[in-house]
């Protein structure tokens, strides 16, 4: 496992629902499967950390956990799993 960091800006592509595409550094990656999902709140009476979590795998084989950031919308790259 590869933990960034500082996570890496990422960029997912919906299609009438269904994640499509995840886009980190320039590369397009087709995603072919959500192996799970979840959310962390901490401190949620101050502003703290929302996010949402989802394990990713895609056609050229990356697993990956990325999260969407609640209070700005930006999603990152946070892990490489081997």
């Amino acid at each position: 496992m590869r933990v960034f960091a500082e996570p890496l800006p990422a960029k997912l592509v919906w299609d009438e629902g269904e994640l499509v595409a995840l886009i980190v550094a320039g590369h397009r990656h087709t995603v072919v499967e959500q192996l799970r999902r979840w959310r962390i709140e901490a401190d949620w009476w101050k502003e703290g950390v929302s996010r949402d979590y989802v394990t990713l795998r895609t056609a050229d084989g990356l697993v990956c956990d990325v999260y969407g950031d609640r209070h700005s919308g930006a999603w990152w790259l946070q892990r490489v799993l081997d």
